[in-house]
């Protein structure tokens, strides 16, 4: 039968087939990410254990990431509680061979459950249309794992401690493969199968019966994570995804805040506490002063604010302006207090931060800009390292990720001017990309 999910050639750009394999590294996120939702206020707390899940994901796939999450505030039970655990770039697990940067994640989550308890595991392209607390409390009938088939497990609900033995964390980081793991689930008579409404792919299954809808088709996935790789057209439910967009946006809704930052950031922060002023710094910014202030003329700034790793001060003057220099990585971006400027700028800043803090920091930029904001961000490895070992730059992502975060942080800002400049390194020489809100969206 004629697989109707498949990507063809022809889907594929000329950048896929010159480097199928990517090489993708072992991870180093020593802890993972866990955006919690508790019971909201009001409710009669649940006596119903949390819907935990496991959910593959990357950072270039922030889109898919966030409103996935979104749709399940969407549909859960107000009263209970929900724990989503974002599997991604974890220190220690090879990913050789792998076709995505999360593919074997999936068969460490018993280990990562504590070997007891429900887990769900869901792939980043999905979205639940229905509580997901449906498939956590479902009747296993004794089985160790429920799927709509052996071969498609895209999206499973698992019994940690039947499978605890048989998927191990020692078995992923050792490189084993999907057949490894289910060849051992199928000896111990362990599968079962779940309705398929809880993978319904592309919309096989009425929206209306549909548990939750998975975008199966990789070159026709709504937010388009990789153009340099694939060939976008337009899919089924195309709509359905950008208007659960539209509505997280609306909201004004991140999956991190200043408020609530992830807890990659307060490790970040100390170990920048422990290392002296970089000074490459101070001369990166002096690279760009006068696309500040062609900037900061056009638009009438005198009061900027500069966000910078390190002291950053050491540039020429913007006539008639004046800087105010922060660095939140070695000090709280609360310090700052709420205090608005006409305009803003990060350079060399924002590519030391998670990805996952990436999106709130240029929320905070664009809510305190009256003109401007502009970001100035290396997309490649930095020269120095942190305390720990790890390349100082954490967020190490092509320049359309970056057009990607600085479009949706602009969206709710449409009045405020914006520039994104993204360097980087090609066969050793600096190369830059430059956007601004007049490029074409990525977003759409």
């Amino acid at each position: 039968m004629k697989n109707p999910y498949k990507t063809h050639w022809y889907h594929r750009q000329m950048a896929y087939w010159l480097d199928k394999d990517p090489g993708r590294d072992s991870g180093d996120m020593q802890e993972m990410e866990v955006i919690r939702l508790d019971p909201q206020p009001g409710t009669t707390p649940s006596d119903k254990p949390a819907v935990r899940i496991f959910l593959g994901t990357e950072p270039g796939q922030y889109r898919a990431t966030r409103i996935f999450v979104w749709s399940v505030m969407q549909v859960r039970d107000p009263g209970r509680a929900y724990e989503i655990h974002l599997m991604s770039n974890v220190a220690g697990i090879a990913r050789v061979g792998w076709k995505t940067g999360f593919t074997n994640y999936r068969y460490a989550i018993p280990h990562w459950a504590g070997n007891t308890g429900r887990a769900i595991y869901n792939d980043v392209d999905q979205i639940y249309l229905q509580d997901p607390a449906g498939l956590f409390d479902m009747d296993m009938q004794g089985k160790g794992v429920l799927a709509i088939s052996v071969k498609e497990n895209s999206v499973m609900l698992i019994d940690c401690e039947k499978m605890a033995k048989l998927w191990t964390l020692e078995d992923v980081a050792a490189g084993k493969k999907h057949d490894h793991f289910k060849g051992a689930m199928n000896e111990a008579g362990l599968f079962g199968e779940m309705p398929g409404t809880w993978n319904s792919r592309d919309g096989e299954h009425p929206v209306e019966q549909t548990n939750c809808l998975h975008y199966t088709t990789l070159h026709s996935q709504p937010w388009k994570p990789f153009p340099g790789y694939l060939r976008y057209r337009e899919g089924p439910l195309y709509g359905l995804w950008h208007d659960l967009e539209k509505s997280a946006d609306e909201a004004g809704y991140l999956m991190f805040t200043k408020e609530h930052p992830s807890g990659e950031f307060a490790r970040l922060s100390a170990q920048y506490r422990k290392m002296n002023d970089t000074p490459e710094v101070g001369v990166r910014v002096e690279d760009h002063v006068a696309a500040l202030a062609k900037l900061a003329k056009a638009t009438g700034a005198t009061d900027i604010l500069g966000l910078v790793a390190g002291e950053g001060t050491d540039i020429a003057p913007i006539p008639g302006a004046r800087i105010h220099w922060h660095d939140p990585l070695r000090s709280s971006i609360a310090d700052i207090g709420e205090t608005t400027y006409d305009g803003v700028i990060a350079a060399g800043m924002l590519e030391r931060l998670s990805p996952s803090d990436v999106p709130w920091v240029l929320e905070d930029m664009f809510a305190r800009a009256s003109g401007f904001v502009m970001v100035v961000a290396a997309c490649d490895p930095a020269s120095t390292s942190l305390p720990d070992g790890r390349d100082v730059n954490r967020t190490q992502q092509p320049p359309y990720w970056w057009h990607v975060q600085m479009s949706l942080a602009s969206r709710r800002y449409p009045d405020v001017r914006w520039s994104l400049i993204c360097e980087e390194n090609r066969k050793g020489q600096r190369k830059q990309r430059v956007f601004t809100a007049a490029s074409a969206s990525p977003l759409d």
